[in-house]
């Protein structure tokens, strides 16, 4: 079950149309503003203007690195630009491969397989490159911790120029190192990813800020939009400038993945980005480099309808992938019940397990950790919520690791296939130790919006604060008490439109990714829900396309849900219960009955599991009771049942005679979880 909480800040009507007046912007404008800390008109003015680039020269080692590629492109050495498979390592490379071959250097790239080689640089790359005589190996978007391979490199007569954006992890290479996070770096640009580090070192060599700008800012962009860094400072002239660039249809690549629509950083995120992805991600990420560069717009058009197919081919790998790894978790129950998400699959493709943990962490709404076990070894990704830092829990388990990394809210790693059970066991007794109350997955809203506010005007109020991206979200409205009136799929079944009405004003909205079957309240349902504003384009006409973040009840209290829902697991993984956790999970006789009689007599359509909370808490059963008491009827044989999301499957089964409930081997668990929690604290 997933259940978010909604944080919507209190608006200030009088102090956001005196901020409106002031700034001279439409009153919605203000209150996004102000949501977001920007309440004075020094720090609107300091947002919405356009900024400028600073001294490249600035970042520590970009005189030492910037020379020695100047030599090398005097002297007609041989340059390999050692890139990586993702969007930042992608774009990074394309740009000074280009640059590099504009200016007539002898320059090549060499980009790892993520299947194979993994990230960064290692041994072999350093062999390949040795033998096709490179005499200078420049890394983009890796590198800082790969000291070893430096320094083999090094005695095999290759100097090597580092460029990076990642934490330090002990002493640092003995190579040029452009870096804005080490420690001697006073720059300020730790928000800037690889591409933004090579837009700056493209600016030191050039020595002409603006024509790098002109030329490469689009590329720049691609790769910080890609790369999910703050829109903060310089990136965000980064990628407000890269959209212009980008409208221009310039680069025949990108061009050929565009189409004729305005180019937004949502479109970025949502489509073409992860199509540029899909080569490195289950096949040769090379591909991805010769778009970005290629000149010629039919041989571009091709490459693109290539890269087009593949992307369809990752999207039905990872749509697989994910049924998989639900189908694991539902055959093993307890596993969906631990803190922290941990299932693995053999043979599942490496380049998509963190995509699918991503999802997994969405539809549970905790932290989740997804591994493919290939040729005797179980590689895999998790991704995390607000408040647990999922890095840290990860390297806790250290000791049963072949390698790790990332953040607090991504990791990385590698163990062996039989240290699989005891991972999962020490990281959530780390989790249960350092979070003993995990927190609960909350989406952050902008504002409330009155239906008839739903309008092409609204989006145009907030253009101005684009481009939107990590630390300047696209605006999330919240719509109290809309009516559900009518449901429709879309997209082979596998989508939603709702139309629903709100006041004397309809519309319509887009749920994507849930069948309309999924949908957990019938129709009439008062519901609120959470959305984003954006302007669609089709045959060169605009029109509002709404579409729903997340939906809930209007009257349900959701923090209580979650709360009875935390107990219900805690219970089920035999943890031990506090007196009132435990009378909040046991439901009497009466409510066993009103569930049982909510029941259909055969197998039905789903029923939502907040509509049966809502219809029976006047009779005092909550979420934890619901699902304690579906149990219990279950085992007494009166039902059958399956929760799936936040829907369950139920119906009555064929009995004879009476079934006694208080003799439920459940119950009496219940009690001694309870009795067991008492008798600790005496």
């Amino acid at each position: 079950m997933n259940l978010k909480l909604w944080d919507i800040p209190a608006v200030d009507k009088v102090k956001t149309v005196e901020l409106a007046k002031k700034c001279g912007v439409e009153p919605l404008l203000a209150a996004l503003l102000r949501a977001r800390g920007m309440d004075t008109p020094e720090k609107v003015s300091g947002f919405l203007g356009a900024g400028e680039f600073s001294d490249p020269f600035n970042m520590k080692d970009m005189d030492r690195a910037s020379s020695r590629i100047r030599l090398a492109v005097d002297n007609f050495e041989h340059i390999a630009v050692y890139g990586d498979y993702d969007m930042d390592g992608l774009s990074s490379t394309s740009m000074l491969y280009t640059y590099l071959q504009d200016k007539g250097a002898n320059v090549s790239y060499y980009i790892p397989r993520r299947d194979i080689e993994g990230y960064g640089m290692n041994m072999g790359a350093v062999d390949t490159l040795s033998k096709e005589g490179v005499d200078l190996i420049v890394t983009v978007d890796n590198g800082v911790a790969a000291n070893k391979e430096i320094a083999y490199a090094k005695s095999l007569g290759m100097d090597v120029v580092v460029t990076d954006h990642h934490q330090p992890q002990g002493a640092l290479p003995d190579a040029p190192l452009v870096n804005p996070h080490r420690e001697d770096d006073e720059s300020g640009l730790t928000y800037l990813c690889g591409a933004g580090v090579i837009l700056k070192l493209l600016m030191a060599l050039e020595g002409d800020i603006e024509a790098v700008a002109k030329r490469y800012i689009d590329l720049a962009a691609l790769g910080t939009v890609g790369d999910s860094v703050e829109l903060i400072g310089e990136n965000r002239l980064i990628v407000s400038r890269g959209l212009e660039s980008m409208e221009k249809r310039e680069r025949p690549g990108l061009a050929a993945l565009l189409g004729e629509d305005p180019v937004t950083s949502t479109k970025l995120s949502f489509g073409v980005i992860p199509c540029l992805n899909s080569p490195g991600r289950i096949g040769t990420p090379d591909s991805t480099v010769r778009l970005l560069t290629h000149q010629d717009r039919e041989s571009a058009r091709i490459l693109a309808e290539d890269i087009q197919e593949e992307n369809l081919a990752r999207k039905e790998m990872m749509d697989r992938v994910i049924e998989a790894a639900q189908e694991a978790l539902e055959n093993r129950p307890e596993l969906m019940y631990d803190r922290v998400l941990v299932v693995w699959g053999e043979g599942w493709h490496h380049g998509l397990v963190g995509l699918v943990a991503g999802r997994l962490s969405e539809l549970y709404g905790k932290p989740a950790i997804v591994l493919s076990v290939i040729d005797g070894e179980a590689r895999g990704s998790g991704r995390s919520i607000e408040g647990f830092d999922i890095f840290r829990a990860v390297t806790e388990c250290g000791d049963l690791l072949i390698h790790h990394g990332g953040h607090p809210m991504a990791a990385g790693l590698t163990l062996s296939p039989e240290n699989l059970e005891e991972f999962r066991r020490r990281i959530n007794r780390y989790a249960r130790e350092e979070s003993p109350e995990m927190p609960f997955p909350v989406l952050g809203l902008d504002c409330t919006l009155q239906g008839r506010a739903l309008a092409l005007e609204s989006c145009r109020a907030f253009a101005p604060m684009e481009p939107f991206g990590v630390g300047n979200p696209t605006p999330a409205f919240a719509v109290m008490g809309a009516t559900l009136a009518d449901i429709r799929g879309f997209g082979r079944g596998n989508h939603c439109e709702l139309t629903c009405r709100s006041g004397s004003a309809s519309f319509k909205c887009k749920l994507f990714k849930v069948r309309p079957e999924e949908i957990p309240y019938p129709l009439g349902s008062v519901l609120d829900l959470a959305v984003n504003l954006e302007e669609n384009y089709y045959r060169g006409s605009v029109s509002l396309s709404v579409q729903v973040r997340d939906m809930r009840l209007s009257g349900l209290d959701r923090l209580e849900c979650l709360r009875d829902y935390r107990t219900y697991e805690k219970f089920k993984r035999g943890e031990p219960l506090l007196p009132r956790e435990a009378e909040r999970l046991r439901p009497d006789r009466d409510r066993l009955a009103a569930v049982y009689t909510l029941l259909p007599r055969a197998k039905g359509p789903g029923l939502g599991l907040e509509e049966l909370v809502l219809r029976l808490e006047k009779s005092g059963l909550n979420m934890g009771m619901l699902l304690f008491g579906l149990e219990v009827l279950k085992e007494r044989g009166l039902i059958d049942y399956r929760v799936r999301g936040n829907m369950l499957e139920a119906w009555r089964l064929p009995v004879k005679g009476r079934a006694d409930i208080t003799l439920s081997p459940l119950f009496r668990e219940l009690s001694g979880l309870a009795e067991k929690d008492g008798q600790e604290k005496e």
